[in-house]
C-alpha cells in the first residue's frame, strides 16, 4: 500500500508538471506579449509608461535578463512615431532581447509637416536651436549610468525619417562611439550628405530598403521647385564608397534580400545594400541580419 501510496503521489507530481508545461506553452502561443515582457529586466524608468528623462527630453530602453554589459541598439523612430511606441513593437525588439542586445529608443520632438505637427528628427540647428546629434550623445552617455550597456558595443538603427537621421547621424562624425550604422527606408537629402560627402568616412554602414517603398523609394526621389529630393539607396552608398577608393560591389541574392556589399574599403570598414521585396516596413528578418552583420564586424577602432 505505501508502494501504491508512492506511486500515485509521483504521477500526480508528474501530471501537475505536465499541465505546468502546457500552461508555459499555450501562454507563449496565444499572448506573446506575456512571453515577450518575460525577456527584460524591470527598471525605475525605461519599460512601458515610464520612459527616462534626459532634461526636458525623453528615451525608453529595455535591457534583457543577466548581468550585462550588453551591446544595445539605438533605435530613431519615424515621422510621428515615439520611443515608447518603439519598444512596444514586439516583432522588432524581441530578436534584440532574445539575442542578448539591448533596445534604446529616443523620442523626437515635433516639428511641422505639410499636413501639421508630428514627432521628427532634425539634422541642422533651426531657430528653436535644436541639437538631435547631441541629444544622441546625451542618450547613451545617461544609458550607461543607469544600466549594464556596453558603450563601446552599440549599432545605430532606425526607420524612415529616423534612417535618414541615421545617416546624417554617421556622417557627422560627432559620437566615437557610434561606429556602425544600420538604417532602413531613409536615405539623406540630395546634396545635403553632411561632412562625409567630402571628407570619406570612417565607419560601418548596413543600409536595408525596400524596393517598392513609395515613401522614400529604392531609387531616389526627383527634385522639385523647393525639394532637393531624397537620394536612392545605392545611389549614396555607391557615392561614399566611390569617395574613398573602394571596390566595386558584389551582389549576393539571398532568399530574403539581395545584398550590394563594396569590398577594399579604407580602415576595412563594411558598407552594404540590402534591398529586399517589400515597401516602407521593417522586414521581420532585419533584426538577426542586423546583429549577424554587426557582430562580424572588426573590434572598435582606437
Amino acid at each position: 500500500m505505501v508502494r501504491l501510496g508512492k506511486r500515485v503521489v509521483i504521477l500526480r507530481l508528474v501530471a501537475a508538471l505536465v499541465a505546468v508545461l502546457a500552461v508555459s506553452i499555450t501562454v507563449g502561443d496565444y499572448y506573446p506579449e506575456i512571453r515577450f515582457r518575460l525577456l527584460y529586466q524591470s527598471y525605475e524608468c525605461g519599460g512601458t509608461g515610464a520612459p527616462c528623462k534626459v532634461g526636458e527630453r525623453q528615451y525608453s530602453a529595455l535591457f534583457p535578463r543577466g548581468e550585462g554589459p550588453f551591446p544595445a541598439v539605438l533605435y530613431f523612430h519615424g515621422s510621428g512615431g515615439t520611443g515608447q511606441g518603439s519598444i512596444q513593437d514586439i516583432d522588432l525588439v524581441q530578436p534584440f532581447l532574445e539575442h542578448g542586445y539591448a533596445f534604446i529608443a529616443p523620442t523626437a520632438l515635433e516639428i511641422s509637416y505639410y499636413n501639421g505637427p508630428g514627432t521628427g528628427w532634425v539634422w541642422a540647428l533651426g531657430p528653436d536651436e535644436r541639437d538631435d546629434f547631441g541629444f544622441s550623445s546625451d542618450v547613451i552617455t545617461d544609458a550607461v549610468e543607469r544600466f549594464p550597456l556596453d558603450p563601446d558595443r552599440i549599432v545605430v538603427a532606425g526607420h524612415s525619417r529616423g534612417g535618414s537621421f541615421a545617416w546624417y547621424l554617421a556622417c557627422a562624425e560627432r559620437d566615437p562611439r557610434f561606429r556602425a550604422f544600420a538604417p532602413i527606408n531613409g536615405t539623406p537629402l540630395r546634396d545635403q550628405l553632411g561632412p562625409c560627402a567630402h571628407s570619406g568616412f570612417d565607419f560601418d554602414m548596413l543600409h536595408t530598403h525596400g524596393y517598392d517603398d513609395s515613401v522614400i523609394p529604392f531609387g531616389g526621389s526627383t527634385p522639385k521647385p523647393g525639394w532637393s529630393g531624397y537620394m536612392g539607396a545605392v545611389e549614396v552608398v555607391d557615392s561614399l564608397a566611390a569617395l574613398v577608393g573602394c571596390e566595386t560591389a558584389d551582389v549576393l541574392r539571398k532568399e530574403d534580400f539581395d545584398q550590394r556589399a563594396w569590398a577594399g574599403c579604407p580602415g576595412d570598414s563594411s558598407i552594404s545594400v540590402l534591398g529586399f521585396q517589400g515597401g516602407h516596413r521593417v522586414p521581420k528578418w532585419w533584426p538577426v541580419e542586423v546583429m549577424a552583420w554587426f557582430d562580424s564586424l572588426r573590434p572598435s577602432k582606437p
